[in-house]
């Protein structure tokens, strides 16, 4: 297998990782290289893993997710088709015309006369 070219070591190693974390990840780029010395490979791959990880827990107690399992895009749509279902249920009945009586306002199980016929 012939070599491309000569592996990174060091300190050109973390910044070659650096520069090719994506945008949401500069704050941490930022913070690392503000540092007076670059750590090592080891130690910036620690550090990501400890961020990714506060990161994670934090979005999850931001969000209010329990530990369902479910990825973010799924509690998403989950909740999204919960808001639909609400919105559903809201219907506005003042445009409904009641099959029993005639009156709007209201649906035919839930008529007023109904409840008189019974008694």
């Amino acid at each position: 297998m012939a070599v491309v070219g000569p592996i990174p070591q060091g300190s050109e190693m973390v910044r070659l990782a650096l520069n090719s974390v994506s945008e949401e990840w500069q704050v941490f780029v930022q913070s690392i290289l503000g540092r007076a010395t670059l750590p090592n490979w080891h130690e910036m791959w620690a550090t990501l893993k400890q961020v990714e990880l506060r990161r994670d827990l934090v979005n999850c107690k931001l969000d209010g997710s329990n530990s369902s399992g479910l990825k973010p895009k799924e509690e998403d749509e989950n909740a999204a088709k919960g808001q639909q279902e609400q919105q559903r249920k809201k219907k506005d009945v003042s445009k409904i015309k009641c099959f029993k009586c005639g009156e709007f306002g209201h649906y035919a199980t839930q008529c007023p006369l109904r409840k008189k016929d019974k008694d």
